[in-house]
């Protein structure tokens, strides 16, 4: 199985999206995984969640995500600003992240379960995160 194969399915992205590459940088001990799209795909609207709408640009975001056999783990991806019928020019929803947060679903998801049991600063620590970042994600997903 191809690596990109693999990180494709192990993240559970779909079309339009895709694993384009990934790279490991051993000194940093960080898996960086680049994103990308097919052409002519179509993106739900950030502002009313309609599905169909097509890109009118792009613009690059970064997400943590869960660590990868002990690496540190990034997303990086164009994120589309679709044109929506109803609203105009939008940010496109991505699968995997809330609007405007720097985790992946998957990591406020691990991280809300720790953080039922321990202090945000130790589980900070664990993750090499800034703890003021993590109390700011668990504040605002439970929006």
């Amino acid at each position: 199985m191809k690596t990109t194969t693999f990180l494709a399915e192990s993240l559970d992205i779909g079309l339009p999206w895709y694993v384009e590459s990934a790279d490991l940088d051993h000194e940093s001990a960080a898996l960086s995984v680049r994103l990308n799209f097919e052409s002519g795909g179509t993106f739900p609207c950030g502002a009313c969640g309609r599905g169909d709408c097509k890109a009118y640009d792009t613009y690059w975001s970064r997400w943590r995500h869960l660590d990868f056999f002990g690496h540190r783990t990034f997303l990086l991806a164009p994120v589309p600003r679709v044109v929506c019928p109803g609203c105009g020019i939008r940010r496109a929803l991505v699968p995997w992240a809330r609007p405007r947060s720097g985790f992946t679903h998957g990591l406020e998801e691990y991280v809300a379960d720790l953080a039922a049991k321990l202090p945000v600063t130790t589980i900070a620590r664990f993750l090499g995160e800034h703890d003021t970042r993590l109390g700011y994600m668990l504040r605002n997903r439970r929006k």
